[in-house]
């Protein structure tokens, strides 16, 4: 019977962020202050997550989850709405429709960004269709047509961005590109901080709604217990907030190092036993997804697992999640399908060096072998 590895054994991480020197330093003023709830370390996060995304307003929040819901909320998405969302996510991404009241609506991805397919996304619009959540897959930016279709068709986009920090599409960042995007700070992203989220826009009647949503809808000042509706809970703590400022110095080395991971994968993999992701501009590496071509990546996962070797599974397609599956036909999600069934993402540790690359590639392709 095989044995997982416990953390401490993990040789090569999956994805895990650059800790920033800066963190330690930034922890202690916060406990010297002895102030931990929502403060001005939230504030600071906030003002600088904006600047990097090139947009007036970020809200800070409790997790990436959170910033759906409270974008979708403030959007006025509710109840007898539709929303289209692609078949290839985390479910917090339906989730988040469904608080609201929503029916998130799936569609396939297309085969090279693994993001929500356009042409299958216009098919799907009805009248009954409000907004589109395109995710930003391992951090790789949707098509561009997803986004010209819903300016034509006047929908509303809200990007999931959790696994897209510094992501680009022709120039202009992540979160930047619809009416607003919402990112998680989970400790694995790219940009990770424990937990947390944000939500960025250039809409001010979204940012100002999202805020005061997320504060128990409490007007403040001496009435600051009197919720004049339902809120939420959904703040961030300067803890948290402390550690982002000091990660987003970190920012821009993480992207260069994951490109330059990604681009060693590229060059070492062999073509005849996978397909590679495709090189995109403006692609940060969430994760290395590849597609085996005749092995098991069950298998090859726990084989390389015990060699210390942590690789991840694709997300489970959201239309075989029993509570969004009602109504879905397989058939109508060849890609999502397939990448379901041959994917594998491999060790994408910004503190990976060329010669761990290439131990990592040697062992892969050994359990291809021994995995078939």
């Amino acid at each position: 019977m095989s044995t997982v590895p416990t953390r401490a054994a993990i040789r090569y991480r999956a994805t895990e962020p650059l800790i920033s020197p800066k963190v330690l330093e930034n922890l202690r003023r916060v406990l010297e202050e002895k102030y931990l709830s929502p403060g001005t370390w939230v504030r600071e996060f906030e003002q600088r997550w904006a600047k990097i995304c090139g947009v007036k307003y970020a809200v800070a929040t409790s997790s990436g989850t959170a910033a759906l819901h409270l974008t979708l909320k403030a959007a006025g998405i509710g109840t007898g709405d539709e929303v289209i969302v692609p078949a290839m996510t985390c479910p917090d991404t339906l989730n988040a429709a469904t608080f609201v009241g929503a029916k998130p609506v799936i569609v396939d991805i297309e085969p090279v960004r693994y993001g929500m397919d356009p042409q299958r996304m216009k098919e799907t619009i009805t009248r009954r269709t409000k907004a589109v959540v395109p995710v930003h897959l391992y951090g790789c930016v949707v098509a561009p047509e997803v986004f010209e279709i819903s300016r034509a068709k006047g929908l509303l986009v809200i990007e999931d961005a959790a696994e897209a920090h510094g992501a680009e599409l022709n120039g202009r960042k992540a979160g930047a590109l619809g009416i607003a995007g919402c990112f998680s700070f989970r400790g694995d992203k790219v940009l990770g901080v424990g937990t947390g989220g944000m939500i960025v826009t250039d809409d001010a009647r979204i940012a100002e709604r999202s805020r005061y949503l997320l504060g128990m809808a409490s007007p403040g000042g001496f009435d600051r217990y009197g919720s004049t509706e339902m809120g939420y809970s959904y703040e961030l703590s300067n803890i948290h907030a402390a550690i982002g400022v000091a990660q987003i110095g970190m920012l821009e080395e993480t992207l260069k190092t994951r490109r330059a991971i990604a681009g060693w994968y590229d060059e070492m993999l062999p073509d005849e036993d996978i397909e590679k992701p495709a090189m995109v501009p403006g692609h940060v590496w969430w994760r290395y997804g590849v597609l085996l071509k005749r092995a098991n990546p069950r298998a090859v996962h726990q084989t390389l697992l015990e060699r210390g070797i942590e690789t991840m599974p694709p997300f489970v397609p959201m239309y075989r999640i029993p509570m969004y599956r009602d109504g879905c036909d397989l058939t109508q999600f060849p890609v999502a399908e397939d990448v379901y069934r041959r994917s594998l993402a491999l060790p994408i540790s910004p503190y990976l060096q060329r010669e761990d690359v290439e131990e990592i590639v040697t062992a892969l392709q050994h359990a291809m072998k021994v995995c078939p």
